[in-house]
């Protein structure tokens, strides 16, 4: 099996300065509406979706309108298909914003997100949707993100 990480890039119709405050300020608004704002180095991210399925993520990286990165700390991917619910702790993900003609182009790169993980085919299909959100969010002001009341706004 390849040890290579889950990574994708891709262009957005906005600034810099709107992806960064994306990824910092506005996770509620394209990832899932239970999540807080990360501006300063030392936050800490939590992110939740269901009943009990949970990150926590310390941002260790924040270049204004450059790149953002967030350090795994505590996982629990509660679904019964997997039999290890923490596979996230110790993964890093990596925002690179990079100005481009019309906007921005995006790297995200979550390392450590692996095909060795149980979770692999999971959280890929769950970040393809994520990410697509999170461009709906940046080129039209609205994003799709799990809504707590709203089994249906899960990926497929």
């Amino acid at each position: 099996m390849s040890s290579a990480s889950y990574s994708t890039k891709f262009l957005v119709s906005a600034s810099p300065q709107a992806v960064y405050k994306a990824v910092t300020s506005d996770i509620d608004s394209w990832w899932t509406e239970m999540a807080n704002d990360v501006c300063n180095v030392g936050d800490r991210l939590i992110v939740r979706f269901e009943k009990t399925t949970s990150w926590v993520m310390t941002l260790s990286e924040a270049i204004p309108h450059r790149s953002v990165i967030w350090e795994v700390v505590e996982a629990n991917h509660d679904l019964e298909v997997l039999a290890r619910r923490d596979e996230w702790e110790g993964t890093t993900i990596v925002w690179t914003i990079r100005e481009d003609e019309g906007g921005s182009r995006i790297t995200f790169v979550h390392k450590g997100l692996s095909p060795a993980l149980d979770c692999f085919e999971i959280c890929a299909s769950g970040w393809t949707y994520f990410l697509g959100s999170l461009k709906s969010y940046l080129e039209t002001g609205r994003g799709r993100p799990f809504r707590k009341a709203s089994a249906d706004a899960r990926p497929e």
